[in-house]
């Protein structure tokens, strides 16, 4: 029994040993280009968050304007960082550039261009004594097991290894050693391409960064460039830009699990979504592994995207916001001419298709919500009111003549926004164009009777 006992033994130790997280058996590019090295075995490339953005409404000289500002640290790690890789464990790698210490100004968040000027003057200050070095670490944080390494060419990295594992120190110190070992400085080629897999395409309006696979995911993203195009020419026929929009950024992560854990390192843990528009980061996220629905959510919130830049307004009536996403959902696409036509499909339709009296009914207390209201209680219902709102403006008003009035509506909120309005003032000035109008009535009419006009009224 006692030998059986310490071959058991023996063996548990050896399976323990052998569990330790290990590095890949070749090297790779790794830092965009900049270097070969092993990576974490079994592991996926994790894209840095985008920096958040602060924005705020400043008055100066009676006028009124908003600025984005960033965090210093936030920027200055967004330089660091060089790669970030994931195994099944969870044990995190993490590769970042020592580059500098962080510029110091009178307000913990700036302007960007001030930051990376302040950030270039320090990198140009940037000796790597050890006194820097040490100062280097406490700015990065973490608790993480990690050493400085230096290349060939004398450029110097911090790697570190963030283990969920019970890691023994020794372990960990060959993880660091054999990382160090297979350092090699590139001196040509590197590209785009990395262990990280993340590769760019870009146009005229949307930048795509993604981690598909280029083979098989390089179609979808050049039909997503080709569709969101068209439907960027859509929400300016719509809805005109009083700022230039430009390049607008999608993130598509290949898998729901990258998407969510991107979220994740953004600090915001999400079971829920498949894609969303952050604006604090400026980036549309998009899970892709169910294409259609991709294209669905994309369609969706590329409109809250749109409608940030187009108006530099984040605070608008969510009837007005939520209503136009949800009336960008179904569209005809015409892909010879590249062009959308607005269609009356889809869940919000057959919804208040259902039941359209209580739809009606409930457009004058929906135009009102605050934020709150609109997302608690029956969101769905809220959902499916706001598309019935601007279907009926955008489309239902322009069926027939006698419905004119409320064509003035969204011109007037967008008018007034652009004008410092408040959302709610916006919205209630707005819909006071058809004051004397029974909404609900005049709604009715239109469900019942107008429907096949408004497919082709705009």
């Amino acid at each position: 029994m006692k030998k059986t006992a310490v071959l058991f033994a023996a063996s548990c130790a050896a399976l323990a040993a052998s569990a330790a997280p290990q590095l890949k058996t070749q090297a790779e590019i790794v830092a965009g280009g900049e270097l070969k090295a092993k990576v974490l075995a079994g592991s996926r490339g994790i894209p840095p968050p985008t920096p958040p953005m602060h924005q705020y409404r400043i008055t100066r000289d009676g006028v009124s304007s908003e600025v984005k500002w960033y965090v210093v640290a936030d920027l200055w790690r967004q330089r660091a960082f060089a790669g970030e890789w994931k195994d099944r464990h969870g044990n995190v790698m993490r590769l970042a550039r020592v580059l500098s210490l962080a510029p110091v100004f009178e307000r913990g968040d700036w302007y960007k261009e001030e930051i990376d000027k302040g950030l270039d003057e320090c990198e140009k200050a940037f000796k790597g004594t050890d006194e820097e070095l040490g100062k280097w670490r406490g700015l990065w944080g973490g608790d993480a097991k990690g050493r400085f390494v230096t290349a060939k060419n004398g450029t110097r990295w911090w790697v570190e290894f963030d283990f969920a594992e019970s890691v023994s120190d020794a372990d960990a110190e060959k993880l660091l050693k054999a990382f160090e070992k297979s350092v090699s400085t590139m001196t040509r080629g590197g590209g785009n391409i990395s262990s990280m897999k993340w590769w760019e395409q870009s146009n005229d309006r949307y930048k795509f960064l993604t981690d598909l696979d280029r083979a098989k995911g390089g179609k979808f993203i050049k039909d997503a460039m080709r569709l969101m195009t068209a439907m960027r020419k859509s929400y300016e026929f719509y809805i005109p830009p009083t700022n230039e929009v430009g390049v607008c950024t999608v993130r598509v992560f290949k898998t729901l699990a990258g998407y969510r854990e991107y979220r994740s390192s953004t600090g915001t843990e999400d079971s829920m979504s498949c894609g969303l528009w952050d604006p604090s980061r400026e980036e549309l996220l998009i899970a892709a592994e169910d294409p259609k629905q991709a294209q669905d959510t994309m369609r969706h919130e590329a409109f809250h995207q749109y409608l940030h830049y187009a108006t530099k307004r984040g605070d608008h009536a969510l009837w007005f916001n939520e209503g136009h996403a949800c009336f960008f959902e179904n569209v005809k696409y015409n892909p010879a001419k590249n062009t959308v036509n607005v269609i009356e499909k889809g869940n919000r339709a057959t919804w208040v298709g259902q039941d359209p009296v209580r739809y009606a009914n409930a457009i004058d207390d929906v135009v009102k919500l605050s934020y709150g209201e609109f997302y608690s209680g029956d969101v769905n219902f809220h959902y499916c009111t706001a598309w019935a709102i601007c279907y009926f403006l955008e489309k239902g008003a322009y069926a027939s003549k006698e419905f004119a009035p409320y064509r003035g509506i969204v011109p007037k909120y967008l008018e007034l926004m652009a004008r410092g309005a408040s959302a709610e003032d916006a919205t209630a000035q707005a819909w006071a164009l058809v004051k004397d109008r029974d909404v609900a009535a005049d709604f009715m009419k239109f469900w019942k009777s107008k429907r096949g006009q408004a497919l082709t009224a705009r």
